[in-house]
């Protein structure tokens, strides 16, 4: 039996999976780890990569997909009908430094009440980025839309886990963190897949952590493991500018799922109200203390982007996906051209 199970899905990723598979015997030390590679009808050389890796690793499978069924079954493909006790979910855009993946292994086998560890994730010139979060709540959201910026950099924004925060989160527990690597105690899914096949990408992630939570397991971040992560490298082929309005149809109908319809449509009221006091300050060029900075404007632009889903979910609730795990384009009321003054 296997110490560890790591499953890797690829779609059209080919030199960032070339890249990880590389990586993978340095990372995992002296672990006895058998490794599933999960490819998602790509159109690139995806799966030659994947094949020519596996035949010179015997320890390695590779499967291919005759479509794409989205993120979440995929994995829950590779990670499936194993007996070792931790499994390894690996975005293929991460490249795990030697002993990276040992040494998160041997800090979930240190703490028993964790079900799940993730590391800090950085990107190609060793900046931090935000991969730790606090489940979505209407007090985080009036957090990030009221309470000055200056505010967010300090112990407010370590608190709640904002993206402002100077300070990186240490270790210890989270609420949930992004899939690009997590690894997770089999024994806490009591015989369930790892992910949530209601969604086709975006929110398995968060879905999950919220599910050991409840359970009784915790997720915990061992901040000392820092992982290079290209970051988001299939949703921006995918959807391109439509992303974040993807994850923010699929965050809503996580949140009617956990906390009710009525509270989806609550935060996305509040949300409406922050984004939108957040570009008439913008707007009007204001430097007085406020909720934060003047924004980029890319940032005002993703802000922009996003208002309509926030607006739809508000007036008439969180939208369901379908059996293939996608939310159905809804008719926005786009807001008009940005002001670039």
């Amino acid at each position: 039996m296997a110490e560890v199970r790591v499953g890797i899905v690829s779609w059209n990723t080919a030199d960032l999976l070339d890249r990880c598979l590389h990586t993978l015997s340095a990372a995992l030390g002296d672990l006895d780890a058998e490794v599933v590679v999960v490819d998602n009808a790509s159109a690139d050389s995806s799966a030659d990569v994947a094949g020519a890796y596996a035949a010179t690793h015997p320890r390695v499978t590779v499967v291919t997909n005759e479509a794409n069924v989205g993120y979440a079954r995929a994995m829950n493909q590779a990670l499936s009908d194993s007996d070792a006790p931790v499994l390894i979910a690996l975005n293929p855009d991460t490249a795990p430094p030697p002993g990276s993946l040992a040494d998160l292994v041997a800090d979930l086998n240190a703490h028993p009440e964790a079900g799940l560890v993730v590391p800090t994730l950085v990107g190609s010139q060793g900046e931090r980025q935000h991969s730790v979060y606090r489940f979505p709540t209407i007090t985080v959201a009036a957090v990030v839309s009221f309470v000055p910026y200056r505010l967010q950099r300090g112990s407010i924004g370590r608190r709640w886990a904002l993206e402002a925060a100077a300070t990186p989160a240490p270790s210890g527990p989270i609420d949930w963190a992004i899939g690009a690597v997590h690894v997770i105690r089999a024994k806490a899914l009591d015989g369930q897949p790892p992910y949530s096949q209601r969604w086709f990408m975006y929110v398995e992630d968060a879905e999950l952590c919220w599910r050991l939570r409840e359970g009784g397991w915790a997720v915990r971040l061992d901040a000392e493991v820092t992982i290079p992560h290209h970051g988001n490298a299939a949703g921006a082929q995918a959807w391109g500018d439509a992303r974040a309005r993807r994850f923010w149809d699929a965050t809503y109908d996580f949140i009617a799922q956990t906390r009710g319809r009525a509270y989806a449509r609550a935060l996305a009221a509040l949300n409406v109200v922050g984004v939108t006091f957040h570009l008439a300050t913008n707007a009007i060029g204001s430097r007085i203390p406020g909720p934060m900075r003047p924004i980029h404007h890319q940032v005002a632009l993703d802000l922009r982007a996003v208002l309509p889903v926030h607006i739809s979910v508000a007036t008439h609730g969180a939208l369901a996906p379908d059996d293939d795990g996608h939310i159905a384009p809804r008719k926005l009321v786009r807001p008009g051209p940005l002001d670039q003054t």
